[in-house]
């Protein structure tokens, strides 16, 4: 159990916090005990009139006794309008909770006329208390800007949807599926997308996959999203205004509004001042229901018939009003307590906030360790992996190293680029960020209409209409949650597991070469913008998110990359060993798909143990080739010969190919 431990912070460590009954407590005098147990950047965005506490052992027990009398000496002259545990539920697994110190953390709500420098002051000094924390805001990885969904004008027809769905707006989603066409984009470059069309033939998603969104609220009555919503069947078919379920939340039906103006009833809200539909949009993009005749396609909704995976809303904004951690951190463990396998992250921290790791973890400690109860194994949610997996946005101040909580090495942190396949003008970049999905780019204005650069998904009637365009690395985030949860299905269908180091590595080498695009610059004309392309080289983390190589890392089939329109000579050594030149073939087959997703006109053939193949159209699909181990002809009846010996292989088909011959 001790691998699990946190790292003790200093601050505590030096308090101690070790409470003798027999003896009275001792006090630290006032500027050194805020010295010592204020923990976090004096800096910080915080909520006003809200301060959380650690307390000692013996203070806590007390308080959950009900002992309010334990701590009155602790708020003298304040004027406390409550205390209460952080985590205001009991978590499920109360062990665990209780290892991670969750149950030690509480939530001092006072009035306004203190500030909560003053209340710091006043309680730290007292031995009962361990560390004080500010309450501190996050914000949306996005300009929170939706533009309404329009339709295409007369001098710029939509593209005929490649897809195989038939929602009807899916010809402009390039995220999905990008053919290059200028109607997108001027800059458009085939294959900037998310790999997913080819994957779509081994899964379409699962609803025994969860993915919570920890965002705005999502508007969970939305044509394209009602039947993808995770529901509570306990609280659906039970009386409102009580906890049927027993689970500690009234009337959770589809996930939970953690904020603080909505908490009275937990109801998640989507009518209230300054709601931008940036959850519905990020909800959308996981999972909005595929094949359904409206709308939007999206990366696991599904293939029409009630196979997409499901979403959990866990409201941590509303309005104007954003999460502080004690919202965020009962996100977290209402997550992992009602089955989510993901957590789907579009906030963060600004990434010029937090310097390092231990910087993040000493300022927002709660939140550190409700996110470590999540991915922690014993709270696994999906038989497929040995524990959940958090993915956040990297962020949108073009800085050189990932916001956080994404840029810890227990999440995944992810990058943004355009339909050019080049970085967006906004994407942080650099330092603790892993891999890069589509987040759309700057509408640009082109022969008097504006282009569909952004990321067209589904939003909230009330707001911008039903479907919307935004763009932001928090539009890039769901992708990749999108992708995993693809390949959690997958690995489902097939019977495997996996630990979430194991997946989490194959989720984040299953790319697409984006360095060798990464020269010269990329403008903005209409901005007098231009960004040198040299800075993002190597530092948009692995590459660009593949759903169809991640589908072949989970079956255990190698792929080989090769460059569309042109004659590819591949060795087989990987496949068949270092001697594959001198073994003798037999064929190289494929079915009518695969002949047609990567446009084979010739059929391939192998020489000398090398590949030659040629694909004409931009896909992936898989072939069979078979060859004699053991001398030049098959055994069997007066033959004495070798064994056939058969290996599929994933084939795919792109615009650019790694330096390395795409290998991975």
């Amino acid at each position: 159990m001790k691998h699990r431990l946190l790292i003790i912070l200093l601050a505590i460590a030096a308090v101690g916090c070790v409470k003798d009954r027999t003896t009275s407590p001792v006090e630290t005098p006032q500027s050194e005990a805020v010295r010592l147990k204020h923990i976090g950047d004096l800096t910080a965005n915080y909520r006003e009139g809200s301060l959380l506490i650690y307390f000692d052992e013996d203070t806590t027990d007390a308080l959950r006794e009900g002992n309010d009398d334990a701590v009155s000496h602790i708020f003298d002259g304040v004027a406390l309008n409550s205390l209460e545990p952080a985590i205001r539920h009991t978590p499920k697994n109360e062990a665990l909770a209780r290892e991670l110190g969750l149950h030690r953390w509480f939530v001092a709500q006072f009035d306004s006329l203190h500030s909560v420098d003053d209340v710091i002051a006043l309680v730290a000094p007292h031995a009962e208390v361990c560390a004080v924390e500010y309450n501190t805001l996050s914000s949306l990885a996005s300009d929170c800007v939706a533009t309404p969904y329009h339709a295409a004008t007369p001098t710029a027809q939509p593209l005929a949807s490649e897809l195989g769905f038939n929602d009807s707006m899916n010809e402009l989603q390039w995220n999905l599926y990008n053919t290059g066409s200028q109607v997108i984009a001027r800059t458009a470059r085939e294959g900037a997308d998310v790999g997913v069309k080819d994957a779509w033939r081994l899964t379409a998603g699962s609803p025994d996959v969860i993915v919570a969104v920890c965002d705005a609220p999502i508007k969970y009555t939305h044509p394209d999203l009602k039947d993808a919503m995770w529901t509570n069947a306990a609280e659906l078919n039970g009386a409102e205004g009580i906890d049927d379920d027993g689970n500690g939340f009234v009337d959770d039906i589809h996930g939970y509004n953690f904020c603080s103006e909505g908490y009275s009833n937990g109801a998640i809200n989507w009518l209230v001042d300054g709601e931008s539909g940036h959850g519905t949009h990020v909800a959308g993009i996981i999972a909005a229901t595929n094949n359904n005749s409206i709308g939007v396609s999206s990366i696991a909704g599904g293939s029409g018939s009630g196979d997409g995976v499901r979403l959990m809303s866990c409201q941590i904004f509303e309005g104007s009003v954003s999460a502080g951690n004690r919202e965020i951190a009962e996100a977290f463990t209402y997550a992992a307590d009602n089955g989510a396998c993901i957590a789907q992250c579009s906030y963060g921290y600004d990434a010029s906030f937090y310097a390092n790791d231990n910087a993040y973890i000493n300022a927002s400690t709660l939140e550190y360790r409700a996110i470590k109860y999540f991915i922690a194994p014993e709270n696994a949610n999906h038989p497929a992996l040995d524990a959940n997996i958090a993915i956040f946005a990297a962020g949108n101040e073009a800085a050189s190293n990932s916001d956080y909580p994404g840029a810890l090495p227990i999440c995944i942190s992810v990058t943004a680029f355009g339909p050019d396949f080049l970085p967006g003008f906004y994407t942080n970049y650099g330092r603790g960020c892993n891999i890069a999905a589509p987040g759309g780019d700057k509408l640009q204005a082109q022969d008097g209409r504006y282009d569909y650069a952004q990321i067209l998904s589904t939003c909230i009637s009330e707001v911008a209409g039903d479907y919307a365009w935004m763009s932001g690395t928090s539009m890039a985030c769901p992708h990749v949650s999108g992708v995993a949860a693809l390949g959690i299905s997958y690995a489902g269908k097939l019977g495997k597991r996996f630990t979430a180091d194991e997946f989490k590595a194959m989720l984040i080498t299953s790319v697409n070469d984006i360095n060798s695009l990464l020269t010269g610059t990329k403008e903005y004309p209409s901005d007098g913008v231009s960004l040198d392309l040299k800075s993002y080289y190597k530092r948009m983390g692995t590459g660009a998110i593949d759903a169809w190589r991640l589908m072949m890392q989970i079956e255990g089939t190698p792929s080989i990359m090769v460059r569309q329109g042109e004659q590819s000579m591949v060795s087989l050594d990987e496949y068949f060993g270092e001697s594959s030149e001198d073994l003798t073939y037999l064929d190289i087959t494929y079915d009518d798909d695969a002949k047609a997703v990567l446009g084979i006109t010739t059929k391939p053939k192998i020489k000398d143990g090398m590949l030659n193949i040629k694909c004409n159209n931009l896909g992936s699909a898989k072939v069979r080739i078979s060859a004699i181990a053991g001398g030049g002809q098959l055994g069997g009846g007066n033959n004495i010969g070798g064994t056939e010996i058969v290996k599929e292989v994933s084939i795919i088909s792109r615009g650019v190919t790694t330096t390395n011959g795409g290998w991975f």
